[in-house]
């Protein structure tokens, strides 16, 4: 394969929310097009284009119209999963040249396991958000600590005001500011409550339905810190590409589902700690995972 050949993506929707295969895609360092699996029946649609060099794909219907295209075009096809949920033994047993999916399982030559799903968040996102806010941004006092709440963060308004106030503690022993997040702010009592509890220190509000776009990677990377409690599995790989620390706001004892198994992943791997009576920094690497997996395919297929 030549490095002019290109690049499909086929999945199921084109919503709002892109999924893995548009996410790995976007991060090759090539050109790609989008195509939806109902085109990929029609043989004029084939005959018409450049046939792909690589197909990305996610989600069951798409995935096997794309190894029908791939057979047809003498391409491998890559089978993106976004949750994990699925065991590695199923996974590694679909007919794809490759499966990507968060799992804890070893890799193999048609497996390759992420650390959590893979997101649009990259270093060169933040970089630019980072160059776009610096001035905006640069009359809040350091340390500063984004902090970024979802769904499931407290539970009743007397926790949310307690780890308000616990936050507030911690920042205000170094004089710095929050700028703060919330993703989710379908229960605005607990979010009053939170917001109340931080009241005492340098504060930048941010809420879900607010006319601005989100600014999260922005306040990522003029931060010095990061703390995350709730949302879901996504949110937490989206933050953990920063270089800076990461905090977890909930306790151990408090994580369920699959949004927990990776948060203690992210623990005990170095990406992340939970949030206890210091905002110290540690030794740290970046994950990113779209940006790993994307020059495993660059170098197995010469992208």
């Amino acid at each position: 394969m030549t490095k002019l050949a290109p690049v499909w993506v086929v999945e199921t929707t084109f919503g709002p929310e892109p999924g893995p295969a548009y996410v790995l895609a976007s991060r090759l360092g090539c050109l790609f097009r989008r195509v939806r699996m109902e085109m990929l029946a029609l043989d004029s649609f084939l005959e018409e284009r450049r046939e792909p060099g690589l197909i990305l794909t996610s989600g069951w219907r798409s995935g096997y119209a794309a190894l029908r295209a791939g057979r047809r075009a003498g391409c491998p096809v890559v089978w993106c999963v976004r949750h994990e949920g699925r065991s590695a033994s199923m996974l590694r047993s679909l007919p794809f040249d490759l499966v990507v999916a968060p799992s804890p399982a070893a890799p193999t030559a048609r497996f390759c396991p992420t650390l959590g799903p893979m997101t649009l968040s990259s270093p060169a996102v933040l970089a630019r958000a980072g160059k776009a806010w610096q001035e905006r941004l640069e009359h809040l006092p350091h340390p500063r600590v984004t902090v970024v709440v979802g769904a499931g963060a407290y539970r009743t308004q007397e926790e949310a005001l307690l780890m308000g106030k616990k936050l507030a503690g911690l920042v205000n022993r170094q004089g710095g500011a929050v700028l703060l997040v919330v993703r989710d702010d379908s229960k605005p009592d607990l979010t009053d409550a939170f917001i109340t509890g931080l009241s005492e220190t340098f504060l930048l509000v941010w809420r879900q339905g607010e006319p601005d776009e989100d600014p999260l990677a922005g306040f990522m990377a003029c931060s010095d810190c990061v703390v995350a409690g709730g949302g879901d599995s996504a949110l937490l790989a989206e933050v953990c590409v920063v270089d800076q620390p990461v905090f977890l706001m909930e306790r151990e004892q408090d994580l369920r589902g699959v949004r927990g198994r990776l948060a203690r992943r992210l623990v005990e791997e170095g990406h992340a700690r939970f949030l206890e009576h210091s905002l110290a920094p540690w030794p740290r690497t970046v994950l990113d995972e779209a940006g790993r997996v994307a020059s495993v395919l660059r170098s197995r297929w010469s992208l």
